[in-house]
């Protein structure tokens, strides 16, 4: 259970709530209690869906064994049950915790759909036609990881605001930026976990976004990712009036390091090493989420929210 949770891969979810909360906090905007419920939801929401893909992957071996097809690794029945129902608790508690957040909205109507396209698209990756093998399973980790759930733990937290006001600029506009950026490096991550893969399978059924776009091509693309990161991050603390700009982009250019390492690495790198940078680019995506808070708060604007709970 514990090793199919795949629990490195939580620093995705946990980034993306720092990073929604670094956006709230440098308006001045930040509430705890929303920000925690969020990371909860984010946490159980991904541990479900982990667990739920591991079982899908036993349930297809046991159909290529009855068709007489060799497969690597036999589990029997009891681990295909934990499994099930350990995805199913956690997505269960999730939905607890998402209607929790609906009770903590001014407006719970824009939660309904965040939370439907957040589900229809869990729903995609585990459940639909192959797409975590395909090239559309990269813009998925984008959108999740990147703008929805960025912003959506940003607009929980300013939302109160006097002007009551959801799409307000001064508020919503670093919620946008960093999302679109933490968007990148997410993909970044994808594209090194879909050359790993492809590395590991001998008979070359997951082709994913090497069979897409080559070796070549994916190393070249876990480059721009980072480039465009970047170029998001200046662009948002030049053109939004942050305070002491130069400092405020130093997050950024931390990711950017940080994934054009990973992306000169993978040209000469085996399963192992390729393995061991995926783990890096999930460090880089919440060290840099992290650092964005830590330096956002404290070049920020006062704190202004109303602390209210409910």
């Amino acid at each position: 259970m514990k090793r199919r949770a795949d629990l490195q891969s939580l620093l995705l979810s946990a980034g993306t709530v720092t990073a929604g909360t670094a956006a709230a906090v440098v308006r001045g905007n930040m509430e705890v209690l929303a920000a925690s419920v969020c990371l909860l939801f984010a946490l159980t929401m991904q541990l479900g869906c982990n667990l739920y893909y591991h079982y899908r992957m036993l349930s297809r071996s046991e159909v290529k064994r009855r068709h007489g097809e060799s497969v690597s690794e036999d589990r029997g029945p009891l681990a295909k049950r934990v499994l099930r129902e350990g995805s199913f608790a956690c997505l269960v508690i999730s939905l607890m915790i998402g209607l929790t957040i609906m009770t903590m909205s001014a407006d719970f109507w824009w939660t309904i759909v965040v939370g439907a396209v957040i589900y229809g698209l869990v729903y995609l990756m585990t459940i639909g036609p192959k797409i975590y093998r395909s090239p559309w399973s990269l813009l998925i980790t984008f959108v999740v990881f990147g703008p929805i759930g960025v912003m959506a733990t940003g607009f929980l937290q300013f939302q109160h605001e006097a002007a009551r006001s959801l799409w307000n600029s001064y508020d919503s506009y670093p919620c946008i930026f960093l999302g679109i950026a933490m968007g990148f490096l997410a993909c970044s991550h994808h594209l090194v976990q879909s050359y790993y893969y492809y590395e590991i399978d001998d008979r070359r059924i997951w082709k994913g976004c090497v069979g897409c776009f080559g070796h070549r091509g994916v190393r070249v693309l876990v480059l721009l990712m980072g480039v465009l990161s970047l170029a998001t991050v200046i662009w948002s603390v030049f053109s939004l009036s942050f305070p002491e700009p130069l400092i405020a982009v130093i997050p950024g250019f931390l990711g950017f390091a940080l994934n054009t390492l990973v992306g000169f690495s993978m040209r000469r790198s085996g399963a192992g090493e390729l393995h061991h940078l995926g783990s890096l680019t999930r460090v880089n995506f919440f060290l840099t989420a992290l650092l964005f808070f830590i330096i956002w708060w404290a070049l920020g604007s006062p704190d202004d929210s109303m602390r209210l709970l409910f």
